[in-house]
């Protein structure tokens, strides 16, 4: 378990990564791989997002 926040570069809420290395075995994206992580407004709710994508719409907080 990672920990790192983030902030969404659209809306501004933040997240917390639960992991960085899912693996999508759907059968059009085999093997591509994900970021697992939570809202914290929301914990209860998880989301999954390659990470390629993720790295450009989200911004570390440090």
């Amino acid at each position: 378990m990672c920990s790192k926040k983030y902030r969404n570069n659209k809306n501004g809420n933040i997240y917390e990564v639960i992991r960085e290395d899912v693996i999508n075995c759907t059968n059009a994206n085999d093997d591509q791989i994900m970021v697992m992580y939570k809202s914290l407004e929301h914990p209860e709710m998880l989301f999954v997002r390659e990470i390629n994508e993720f790295k450009i719409k989200f911004t570390l907080i440090e």
